[in-house]
């Protein structure tokens, strides 16, 4: 089948082919074809020439990017207790964001209009039209069916399972709406600002947020991978022993034994009195040994469920990321990996903290609506 104008899309927006050449050279088209669909693009406003790529057999060839007029995203990171709100652009751009205080405990029919009437403030105090917004996506802690796109029986949300989150959004913005683990997100936002490997291709990579909780994303071929029924990735409710009692009823859970709750409590029993993750992350950077002995507990056990993880999947990043991503989990987690997996599964692999620290959430909610938005068979059923 002929390459469509979304095909070609996808070539500009990877960079594989930004000029009328390169798009010939890689599709096989006709030069008329290949004018008449990037002349398309032109005129919805999603791409746009950008100037002179040089001389290529003797002529000068204009270069086209990707440059959507009215697609920011909209975009909400859920945790327990707050949330973070922004603007950002289809590049991945935050334009503008907003702390936000929610008690998800007081369930959606109380959080999702904070949550509304925040975008709409936040849209206001940027001075953005509610036009320009071509999509919204929030991330939560718990896991999401990835085929109703609802809730799944959330450990820490107690009301939320199955609730339509999607559609009291739309209700609001009449836009595309996307819901995710906020642990996907965050591994979808490293990914895309890693790029694809040297050869092209990209390659198996995993994230773990080690934070209140704890959990996984993983991007398979360039896509997240959320398993049947969107549980792939859910660490934090592998048995480790103890007896800690998890959120999800069950015994010596990894989230129960080393996720950031369970060392506050383990610290309080120790008689210290952390009370905040932010006050544990800064004794951490400061040497205490007590938190610093605890970190190191945690960082192992951690590490022995990764390096599981690591043997099966083989990826060539693990990425470490959430409050607790501080130099002595990152060790302890590398050091579990290497001594559990086998040496021709960590030949290669690339151990390392966020690049985008906090922001990777916001940035990964905005390229899976962008990636939606801008799809193949999406542009190519909007232009036809």
């Amino acid at each position: 089948m002929a390459a469509g104008a979304g095909e070609i899309l996808q070539l500009i927006r990877s960079g594989r082919a930004t000029t009328r050449i390169q798009v010939l050279e890689a599709t096989g088209l006709s030069r008329v074809t290949v004018a008449q669909r990037m002349d398309a693009l032109v005129a919805a406003g999603i791409v746009h020439a950008a100037g002179d790529a040089g001389a290529t057999g003797g002529r000068r060839s204009e270069r086209f990017v990707f440059d959507p007029t009215d697609s920011l995203v909209l975009v909400a990171a859920l945790e327990l207790d707050a949330a973070v709100l922004a603007v950002v652009d289809p590049h991945g751009t935050l334009l503008a964001r907003m702390p936000l205080v929610v008690d998800v405990a007081a369930g959606p029919e109380a959080v999702l209009p904070q949550l509304l009437d925040g975008f709409d403030d936040l849209l206001a105090d940027a001075g953005i039209k509610p036009a320009a917004v071509g999509g919204v996506a929030l991330s939560v802690p718990g896991p999401v069916d990835p085929h109703d796109h609802r809730l799944s029986d959330p450990p820490v949300m107690p009301g939320w399972g199955a609730w339509p989150v999607v559609e009291t959004v739309r209700d609001r913005f009449d836009v595309p709406v996307h819901l995710e683990n906020d642990a996907d997100a965050m591994a979808y936002g490293e990914f895309t600002e890693l790029g694809a490997g040297g050869d092209g291709r990209p390659e198996p990579f995993v994230l773990v947020k080690v934070s209140r909780f704890l959990g996984a994303g993983l991007v398979i071929d360039g896509r997240t991978y959320r398993g049947t029924d969107g549980g792939a990735g859910d660490i934090g409710h592998v048995d480790v022993g103890g007896d800690a009692v998890c959120r999800c009823g069950r015994r010596g859970c990894l989230a129960a034994e080393a996720g950031g709750t369970a060392l506050l409590r383990r610290l309080g029993e120790a008689g210290s009195d952390v009370g905040s993750l932010t006050e544990l992350r800064a004794l951490a950077e400061h040497g205490d040994a007590l938190v610093t002995a605890e970190l190191e507990r945690a960082a192992a056990l951690v590490g022995r469920v990764l390096a599981v993880v690591v043997g099966v999947l083989n990826p060539a990043d693990l990425v470490v990321a959430g409050e607790l991503a501080v130099p002595t989990v990152i060790a302890g987690i590398r050091a579990g990996v290497y001594a559990g997996a086998q040496p021709r599964a960590t030949a290669r692999l690339r151990i390392r903290a966020a690049a985008l620290g906090p922001e990777a959430v916001l940035v990964g909610l905005a390229r899976v609506a962008i990636d939606d938005r801008f799809s193949a068979e999406a542009v190519d059923a909007r232009l036809g």
